[in-house]
């Protein structure tokens, strides 16, 4: 996995990424744009080519114009970012981050009821 975290930023632009699966910079503008965060051109242009050198993204020419495509899938994102918090915030407790999660006010019956399922299923 990269070893560079994502900031929030480049975040939103692998978002972009991961919903078109492929696009060149006016088409990240434009999502981006959709999802109510207006970016200039070059200035995503400058955040794909970061996110190209951090291993991200890669592109292919087409014409005058790069096409880029994210190089990571984004469950594979949100799991080693999952993990990176784990480890840092909790000592690797998954149980730690569990009752965390269970303390929050924003758990609802659903929420539980779906982890009583997964909890269910994961026991053998």
């Amino acid at each position: 996995m990269r070893s560079n975290p994502l900031t929030e930023l480049q975040l939103e632009l692998m978002q972009a990424l991961w919903k078109l699966g492929a696009g060149s910079v006016s088409d990240v503008q434009a999502a981006l744009e959709q999802s109510g965060r207006p970016l200039a051109v070059t200035t995503i242009a400058t955040l794909l080519k970061r996110l190209e050198k951090q291993g991200w993204v890669r592109h292919k020419a087409e014409g005058r114009q790069f096409i880029y495509q994210p190089k990571v899938r984004q469950e594979q994102a949100a799991k080693s970012a999952l993990q990176r918090l784990v480890n840092s915030f909790f000592g690797g407790s998954i149980s730690s981050v569990a009752a965390e999660l269970l303390d929050s006010e924003n758990v609802t019956r659903e929420d539980l009821q779906r982890m009583r399922q997964l909890l269910e299923k994961k026991d053998p």
